[in-house]
């Protein structure tokens, strides 16, 4: 979770990050921004009338970079030009199918090598290999690195495997109403009272915003972050049962 200071200083960083791009007339790009820095970095340049581009890697990334081009040399190249420049670098990490590595495995080695949270992008792990994203002055720390956990790698770069992302797991369930509490509740398969704490201090996060009233209306494909318990997207709806309580679909990101 974002603290207030923290956003405070977000918000100048890519205020500042704005201005000198269009100053000087070259792109300039932050760090990884996860989520909900991405939503405060949106937010920061809406008075400067900017339109950054955020990219991380790869199409569908969760944790992006964000790139001002508005006023620049590069600010009419295509998409995939302005992709180009952006200072991202992948790592395909390959190990035998029959280990099993995680997400949490492979970030604490990364983090091992002295590489700092904000540096790193999006991890994908996959059947006997990995491709992380990361800032190109980082790239050389992990391609040397030969172990994660107790599993020998061994480091490519560039994305040399096909990215496997996890499909989410549906689970379909009933609902008396759409509050946050409700789906809160039938996200972490918890009682109406423990989901109304769970919110109420802050736990909560909906489409990457902190939201605390227990009362408020989640709308279909609300993505809600629940701290302990993961993230999930309130997929749809899909009909009533006879006492008029809702049937709805909610994936869980695995």
């Amino acid at each position: 979770m974002v603290s207030e200071q923290n956003e405070r200083y977000l918000t100048a960083h890519i205020s500042d990050l704005c201005r000198k791009s269009q100053g000087l007339g070259v792109p300039r790009f932050s760090s990884f921004l996860n989520e909900r820095e991405a939503v405060i970095a949106k937010e920061a340049v809406r008075s400067e009338r900017s339109s950054p581009v955020f990219f991380g890697g790869y199409e569908g990334a969760a944790r992006t970079v964000c790139g001002f081009f508005a006023n620049t040399y590069a600010e009419e190249f295509e998409e995939a030009d302005k992709q180009a420049l952006f200072p991202i670098r992948a790592v395909t990490f390959s190990f035998r199918s029959r280990d099993r590595l995680s997400h949490r495995e492979f970030l604490g080695a990364i983090l091992g090598v002295g590489i700092k949270r904000e540096v790193v992008g999006d991890i994908v792990v996959f059947e006997g290999g990995a491709v992380a994203f990361c800032l190109e002055t980082a790239a050389n720390l992990l391609l040397g690195i030969e172990k994660v956990g107790r599993v020998g790698v061994t480091a490519e770069s560039g994305v040399t495997k096909p990215i496997v992302k996890s499909e989410p797991l549906k689970i379909e369930t009933v609902i008396s109403s759409m509050r946050l509490d409700c789906i809160v509740g039938a996200c972490a398969k918890v009682s109406r009272d423990k989901s109304a704490l769970l919110i109420k201090s802050g736990l909560v996060s909906a489409d990457f915003s902190v939201c605390v009233e227990v009362s408020s209306v989640v709308k279909e494909n609300t993505v809600l972050s629940i701290r302990g318990y993961g993230r999930f997207r309130l997929s749809k709806i899909v009909g009533k049962t006879g006492k008029g309580r809702l049937k709805v679909i909610i994936e869980k990101y695995v």
